[in-house]
Order: C-alpha cells, then sequence, then structure tokens
C-alpha cells in the first residue's frame, strides 16, 4: 500500500485527536472533516503536523538517495519510471511522421516549402518536449543540494538539466502540493509537488513516483527541522541508494 493512502487512513484531528475518516478527505479541494467535534481542516496542514518522522533517511527507496556533507546535504531521486514503454514509441510515431510528413520530404524533394515549414514549428517544438519527456523516464534525476546557504535544485539527465540556485535560509517548511492541471502517470494520480516555503516558495519533483517523492519530502522536513532544533541531524556521511 502506498504511503499516502496510509496517511489517509491514519489521519487524526488536531483538535480533538479523533480519527478522520477516509470519506471525510477531499485531497482534491485539500479539506478534512472531523464528524466527532464537527471542525473543518486543511488536509496538508494536518499530514504536515503529523508525519513528521517518515521513512529512515538509510533505507531510502529504490532509486532514491541521501547524502550528508560537511556543509549541508544532497537529496535525490531518479525520474524514471514505467511511462517510457508508452512515451517513447509514441513520440517515435508521431514525431517521425510529422517530421517527416513536414521536412523530410522538403529535403528528399530539395525544395524549400516556407510555409509548410512554418507549419511545421509546433511540431518540432512538441517533438523536442517529448524527447525531453523520454530522456527524463529513462535516465533523469532530481537533485537537490545544499552547500551552507545555497541551495540548488537540479532536474535532467547526467549533467546535462535545469539547475535553479536559492537561499536555504529563504525556507522554513516543505510539504506537498498538487500541480495545477497535471497528471503524473508514474506516481499514477493527479500530479504532485513538493512545496519548499518561507520567505519564497518553489515547487519540484512532478515526475517523481510517490515513494521517492515522499521520501525527499522527509529528507528535506528532517534539514529543516534539525536547524530549527526539532530534530538532530546526525545521519552518516555515506551515500544512501
Amino acid at each position: 500500500m502506498l504511503w499516502h493512502n496510509l496517511v489517509l487512513m491514519s489521519t487524526l484531528c488536531p483538535s480533538c485527536k479523533s480519527t478522520i475518516g477516509v470519506e471525510d478527505i477531499n485531497v482534491s479541494t485539500d479539506l478534512a472533516l472531523c464528524r466527532a467535534c464537527g471542525k473543518t481542516f486543511r488536509f496538508s496542514e494536518i499530514v504536515d503536523g503529523s508525519q513528521r518522522t517518515g521513512p529512515d533517511l538509510a533505507s531510502p527507496p529504490s532509486g532514491a538517495w541521501f547524502e550528508q556533507l560537511p556543509g549541508g546535504f544532497t537529496i535525490g531521486a531518479t525520474t524514471r519510471s514505467w511511462m517510457a514503454a508508452f512515451l517513447i514509441p509514441f513520440t517515435c510515431a508521431w514525431s517521425g511522421i510529422s517530421m517527416f510528413g513536414i521536412y523530410g520530404s522538403q529535403f528528399i524533394s530539395g525544395h524549400l516549402n516556407f510555409a509548410a515549414s512554418l507549419f511545421g514549428l509546433p511540431f518540432l517544438i512538441g517533438t523536442c518536449f517529448l524527447l525531453c519527456g523520454c530522456a527524463l523516464t529513462v535516465a533523469g534525476k532530481t537533485v537537490i543540494t545544499r552547500n551552507a546557504d545555497r541551495l540548488s535544485v537540479f532536474n535532467g539527465v547526467g549533467w546535462l538539466g535545469l539547475t535553479r540556485n536559492y537561499a536555504w535560509s529563504d525556507f522554513r517548511t516543505a510539504r506537498e502540493d498538487f500541480a495545477t492541471g497535471s497528471y503524473n502517470f508514474s506516481a499514477g494520480g493527479r500530479g504532485r509537488t513538493i512545496a519548499l516555503e518561507g520567505k519564497r516558495r518553489i515547487t519540484f519533483g512532478s515526475m517523481l513516483t510517490n515513494d521517492r517523492r515522499y521520501f525527499v519530502l522527509c529528507a528535506l522536513r528532517s534539514m529543516l527541522g534539525s536547524e530549527s532544533g526539532s530534530q538532530v541531524s546526525s545521519w552518516p556521511t555515506s551515500t544512501f541508494r
């Protein structure tokens, strides 16, 4: 059973500590109703307040890792998923037909058709996005690295990808959020992300499976909590995978 199903089954009301039934939780609207005391709460806030322990960072799920560094840490997970089995054939068929029909025919004939080339630009851009998606579902990764007060979030394949840099001191909490208008097939549900919040707000991890994303989320909570004094950071310096 997935971790989020366990959360739904064991959610406690923050007011009266009664168990909130699954039927009284609406994840899509982020609302939970306690029938014992009649109060309504944000489900994400209940989870954030009650799920502090999480998994053991020394025993990550397959495809995830954690490493304690002298000046910070590295937390990561692969974006590999079964979606590659669908996405790669689809990309080959859709892009192959459209690219050959629009540009391949011009190359064979030796004549440039400006109107057809212009018409094919959206297909060319779509092909680029599909190829990126194929690469991420086969060999991609999301890596969060802290070095002193510098926090970097990398998403890509190998060394090739997008790195965003922030100040670690800008963030106070980490929680799960929903990506607007997206669906994560690899996680089997509506697109979920990890949200770091404080002086600013960033999201990432939409391509991670549920277990990997939860591990990364709990590791970030542990690192944030250790600095606030709520938890003790005593993780070994070796890498776990």
